[in-house]
């Protein structure tokens, strides 16, 4: 007997404006197309979402409809239950950072026939104490940006909601004491902020342009509290994608598999976009974690 090819569809159906509401009949005639059952998941606010775990084994793969946080959450979710069936990605999310780091199609028909063209492929996956994320994580402003930035405001105004707070929190900009240990790079030091990249965007800007997903390593951005100093510098590094090149006195760039962060306080962490833990913390870079599709 042939077994039948079945998909679990997760969505969420208000990430980015419920856009995946008037795309769910083409995702069912696609995957129709190709052979597949589509059983799907709705994200609510009281939804289980453990479910997603029952009858696991009869899945090809997962597809996850929503922006960073919603993949973050059921990635988080098969990780620790040690599932290693393969994800796929729709952007339909206000920050789709994931899915564009991978070139994921914005026309969900596209997406779809993208990801049943493709072979899995294994990417690597971060661990920040016992979370893991898929994209980045950070600490500092940029960290409390999109933490403060209010639910409502995203779901009217997409991105400008938060722009317009991070014009808001740059006037509060606090700097942190960090000791920061790694085998390439070790210091003690001010911050304002921290980016530990394993893709190479975030909030649509390629800041670690020369990230790999499959490398092995993250690409670490570290800002210290004089970069006002150095903005006309910076700011024409990132017009021309040298930033990571350059010598700027105000920002370090290393690559690295782990390392170790403490804080004079326990500063909070943002990984995908979502509240993480507080320092300290330890970073670890999961070679080949995860399997995904549509990975060209």
């Amino acid at each position: 007997m042939i077994r039948q090819k079945k998909v679990k569809l997760i969505y969420n159906p208000i990430s980015g404006g419920g856009k995946i509401l008037k795309e769910l009949d083409k995702i069912f005639e696609v995957y129709q197309e190709h052979g597949f059952v589509v059983d799907i998941f709705r994200v609510s606010h009281n939804c289980k979402k453990n479910e997603i775990l029952e009858e696991i084994e009869s899945y090809d793969h997962f597809l996850i409809s929503g922006g960073d946080g919603t993949i973050n959450s059921f990635v988080n979710i098969l990780k620790k239950n040690k599932v290693d069936i393969p994800i796929a990605v729709l952007p339909t999310g206000t920050a789709n950072d994931f899915a564009n780091v991978i070139n994921m199609p914005k026309n969900i028909e596209e997406a779809c026939r993208k990801i049943l063209s493709t072979e899995a492929k294994e990417i690597d996956l971060g661990k920040i104490n016992d979370q893991y994320f898929i994209n980045i994580a950070s600490i500092g402003i940029f960290s409390t940006i999109s933490q403060t930035t209010d639910r409502n405001m995203i779901k009217t105004m997409g991105k400008l909601a938060y722009i317009i707070n991070g014009i808001k929190e740059m006037t509060k900009i606090k700097k942190m004491k960090i000791i920061l240990e790694s085998a390439e790079y070790s210091t003690v030091t001010d911050i304002v902020s921290l980016f530990i990249f394993n893709g190479k965007s975030a909030g649509s800007f390629e800041l670690a342009y020369n990230a790999k997903l499959d490398d092995g390593f993250f690409d670490v951005l570290l800002v210290k509290p004089d970069f006002i100093v150095d903005v006309p510098e910076i700011s024409a590094a990132l017009a021309t994608k040298t930033h990571l090149e350059k010598n700027i006195h105000s920002i370090k760039y290393f690559k690295t598999r782990f390392m170790k962060i403490v804080g004079v306080e326990k500063y909070s962490t943002d990984i995908d976009g979502e509240i993480g833990p507080n320092l300290p913390i330890e970073i670890e870079c999961i070679h080949k974690g995860l399997k995904v599709l549509g990975i060209s």
